[in-house]
This record gives structure tokens, sequence and C-alpha cells, in this order.
């Protein structure tokens, strides 16, 4: 399975000024880097899209729904979970996007997911109470689940790397409340999970047991990019391949990141290592 994986594009209505998380710098033609980060995943030939929240900066309806618009028609199956962001008007305005558009090739991610090419891809978006903490709408439906690898979508990242970002003095955000109850079921699993994640706009790779956490960078600001995420199951062992592709590659500046743009990974006897 490959999925080409769009996230914290931050779209808004044209004149729109989008502050940047990492970098004084920032994508200020959203709704024309999206459509290019697209036009890219049409062009790797994947199986589907994966949009990682954060579609909207300020969560209003257009921004939404203009993202998921644009989304299907790629053409391509898309798969959808909300982000903080999305959620500042109305909790449910990714769901109620996702309706109204009514394509039949975008579908929000569920516990339970789909197959894909021998992987099952599922997730879920989030909640947010009160008093605006965000929370996972559901709970990974393991119960769904056979032996197949699975690839699991969320905006928050549920390994936390706070303390490494803090460290290199970068922002770090606010975290997933439930993200340990979320997180155990696939720790608990022994079959190999793929987590992808967005939120923190780093790029940044980290191992649980069973569990690969892949947070991507964001379309919003440096490095600008697009992950491609390759899953091939196999007889005793799992490959997982990982490219990341800056839309804007000669600009100079570049946040910090904490993986390469390339890199490999293999589950096997148990155990997640990096490919050679």
């Amino acid at each position: 399975m490959k999925l080409g994986i769009v996230t914290d594009s931050h779209l808004g209505p044209g004149g729109t000024r989008v502050g940047a998380w990492h970098s004084e710098y920032y994508m200020s033609d959203t709704i024309t880097a999206f459509r290019y980060a697209l036009q890219r995943c049409v062009e790797e030939g994947v199986d589907g899209v994966v949009l990682l929240g954060d579609i909207s900066n300020s969560g209003d309806g257009w921004s939404v729904e203009t993202g998921v618009r644009l989304a299907a028609r790629a053409g391509l199956p898309v798969w959808v979970v909300s982000g903080n962001h999305d959620c500042f008007e109305r909790v449910e305005a990714v769901r109620e996007a996702v309706r109204r558009v009514g394509a039949r090739n975008v579908r929000l991610a569920t516990s339970e997911g789909a197959m894909v090419e021998g992987v099952r891809a599922a997730g879920v978006s989030i909640a947010m109470d009160d008093a605006w903490v965000s929370r996972a709408d559901g709970r990974p439906d393991v119960s769904w689940w056979g032996d197949e690898p699975v690839v699991w979508l969320t905006h928050y990242p549920l390994i936390s790397f706070e303390e490494t970002t803090r460290e290199a003095g970068l922002l770090y955000g606010d975290e997933l409340a439930d993200r340990g109850e979320v997180l155990q079921p696939l720790v608990e699993r022994p079959q190999p999970t793929v987590v992808v994640s967005g939120h923190v706009h780093l790029r940044v790779d980290s191992v649980a047991g069973p569990v690969l956490q892949l947070a991507c960078a964001s379309l919003v600001e440096p490095p600008f990019e697009v992950t491609f995420l390759d899953v091939e199951p196999g007889e005793r062992q799992v490959s997982v391949r990982v490219e990341n592709v800056a839309l804007v590659p000669s600009l100079t500046v570049r946040a910090p990141t904490f993986a390469p743009p390339k890199r490999e990974w293999v589950f096997e006897a148990g155990e997640w290592r990096t490919g050679s």
C-alpha cells in the first residue's frame, strides 16, 4: 500500500495570514500549495491520499469544505481525520464537510479501518471538550483486525517526542489528552502498527514495541512537505519505505528535522529496525 500524506495545510480564504510554528516563513497561498500537493500524489501513483488534519487554519466551513472538495477531485481514495484547528468553530466541521461534498472516494477514517493491498488503514478524528482539550473520537478497534499490518491515522502523535523537541528549542504544543489510552492497544498487539501523525510540524520517527510512529512535517511552513508511505507486507516481515518531498526544493530556509527525507524500516521477529 502506498499513501500520499498531506498534513497541516492550514487553508484559509485569500489574503488570510497563516502564522508559522517553527519559522518566520510560511506558505502564503495555501490553496495553491494544497492543489500542488494533491497533484504530486497523483503523479506518484499512490493507492490513496490521507489528510491528517488541520486542513483549515481557523476551522471555517469554507476552508474545510474546500480542502475536502479539492481532495475528492484528485480521483483517488481519500481518508480524512480532523485536527484541532478544524474544530475551532465546530467539532463536527470535517464530518459535515465530507457529508456535504458527498464524494464516494472520500471517507472519514474509522477505528475498524479498510483493507488496501493487504494493509489495513484505520484511524479516528478528534473531539474537544469545553476547555478545548483534544481527545480521540474513539479507540483502535483491534477486534476487527487480524494479523495484517495496520496504518493508524491520527492528527496528534501517540508516542510523545516533546522532550526531544523542547531540548532543540522548538515548540511542541499540546498533546492528545487520552494519548496513552489510544496507544495502549496498539502496543499490546503483537502485529506491527505504523502510526502517521501531524500537528507538531516536524519530521520525527519514534518506536514503542510493535508501533512505529512517523510524524510528518507540515505543508504550511518549511520544509513544505508531502510524505509518501509505502507499506509492503511479507510472509515473515513488513517493509516500510518513507519519502518526504519538499514542494519548494529551492528554498534555502529549512525547519529542523529529526529524520532524513528518505528512510526504510523493517518489522521482523517482533521488533522494528532501520532498513539498509
